[in-house]
């Protein structure tokens, strides 16, 4: 006879440690994936609403464009958003508004797509140099709204500018 022992074998599989150290690894995972996804989402909030403030600056930019007397007159200049409907919104195809009138309802217009699209809007519309008669000034549409930061903790103000050359 020999004395020859039998080796041992090594048991298969995972061990209970091994398991929970894979289970804590793919949790980890999972958490930075949802917070990925979270401020991904807040960006894209945060991209929605700069988009929605260059629509309504560029569709003043445009009835600014369809009133060049108003524009020269200075009736688009403003520092804050109108807080009333103008008498006359010039919706009535029998009686023609006065460059003046078409302004206000254009400006009338502007603050209100601005207060169902941006949370807590303004705006100026201010010419970028001192503003002259002659009705060539550049003139700069800034609209500002609130908004949170993709931290998600801090209100931030976000601001859209466009400058509209008459």
């Amino acid at each position: 006879m020999s004395n020859v022992h039998p080796v041992p074998r090594q048991p298969a599989g995972f061990s209970l440690i091994e398991a929970l150290v894979a289970m804590v690894v793919v949790a980890v995972g999972l958490l930075g994936l949802a917070a990925m996804i979270t401020a991904g989402l807040r960006s894209n909030q945060i991209a929605a609403l700069q988009g929605l403030a260059a629509i309504d600056s560029e569709n003043i930019t445009g009835l600014m464009a369809a009133n060049p007397a108003g524009v020269e007159a200075g009736n688009y200049i403003i520092s804050a958003l109108p807080t009333s409907a103008p008498g006359n919104l010039c919706e009535s195809e029998t009686a023609p508004c006065s460059p003046s009138e078409e302004a206000q309802a254009d400006l009338w217009s502007f603050a209100e797509t601005l207060q169902n699209n941006l949370p807590d809007p303004t705006a100026q519309i201010q010419c970028a140099v001192p503003c002259s008669s002659t009705g060539n000034t550049p003139i700069v549409v800034t609209v500002s709204w609130s908004t949170v930061t993709p931290n998600g903790k801090t209100q931030s103000q976000a601001t859209y500018s466009t400058v509209y050359q008459p």
